[in-house]
């Protein structure tokens, strides 16, 4: 079942500090990304519950970007949170994945956590990825909700395993 984005997101911070890596909020949402898109091709499933967004710099989950905003382009030191129904509280939200979710992220961070921001972004923004796809479709740029569709993402990075033999 696909999870809540912010534990997989906990899962990357967690997986990036054991390597000891520390990465940006930009460096979170691509790697979550790239997390879900090879996730999409391997298993044809979802790792992700909720869609990303085609932003300027590339694929964005919007409430990633949210609760991490305040980092910038400074090192995350802190985890995802979600609010307490009980208590009103913020609290962490711990990653409850399966061991295939669990060894699949651990494997993508620490592949794309040692890569640079601008890496990262260029390996989004090739002709023909599924953001570049959607960005360019795009009448308006600056519109919310430019989601990229599971399908296309699937499809794309199905193609690139294919290409690989």
């Amino acid at each position: 079942m696909a999870k809540d984005v912010r534990e997989i997101g906990n899962a990357v911070l967690d997986a990036t500090d054991r390597e000891g890596i520390k990465i940006s909020n930009l460096a979170l949402n691509k790697i979550v990304y790239f997390a879900h898109a090879w996730f999409l091709a391997l298993y044809s499933r979802p790792l992700v519950d909720s869609a990303f967004e085609a932003w300027q710099f590339g694929p964005v989950h919007p409430q990633l970007y949210r609760q991490m905003k305040r980092y910038r382009d400074g090192p995350i030191t802190e985890r995802l949170t979600r609010i307490d129904l009980d208590t009103g509280r913020d609290i962490v939200v711990e990653p409850m994945l399966a061991t295939e979710e669990s060894e699949h992220v651990e494997r993508i961070s620490r592949f794309y956590g040692v890569r640079s921001a601008s890496w990262l972004v260029a390996a989004t923004h090739e002709p023909g990825t599924p953001w570049d796809r959607v960005w360019s479709a795009a009448q308006e740029r600056s519109s919310p909700g430019m989601i990229i569709p599971d399908e296309l993402t699937r499809s794309y990075y199905q193609s690139k395993l294919a290409r690989r033999g």
